[in-house]
């Protein structure tokens, strides 16, 4: 039980490690640096030294995101198909059936987008 535990010494010295540099390097700005005066002036928005007005904030189309998102899943697919086309001479049959039904869902979930008119732009 011991050349178990002793045998996960490694792992816990780079724990401690790990936590001790993140709370090191998080309170070192604080303690080294100037002390925190806020004013008008340091809350104020830097624009390239252009004077801001109106509201920083805005709202964003949910179109965007519906893109990325689209864009992420036929990236990973892409990521998937490469590593299935470059092993295909290999690969036993249930394992093309399972990209062949991987593709298969992915492209039902995309024609299911289209149909549903999701990836119109302007409505």
């Amino acid at each position: 039980m011991a050349d178990v535990l002793f045998s996960y010494l490694p792992v816990a010295v780079l724990l401690v490690l790990a936590v001790a540099i993140v709370f090191v390097t998080l309170n070192v700005g604080k303690v080294l640096g100037r002390p925190y005066r806020p004013g008008a002036l340091k809350k104020s928005t830097y624009e390239c030294g252009e004077v801001p007005f109106g509201s920083a904030r805005s709202q964003v189309d949910i179109q965007y995101y519906l893109y990325v998102l689209l864009f992420l899943v036929i990236d990973v697919e892409i990521a998937f198909l490469v590593i299935f086309a470059t092993t295909f001479a290999t690969l036993a049959f249930w394992e093309i059936v399972a990209m062949v039904l991987f593709t298969v869902l992915i492209l039902d979930g995309w024609l299911y987008a289209w149909k549903k008119g999701a990836l119109e732009w302007a409505r």
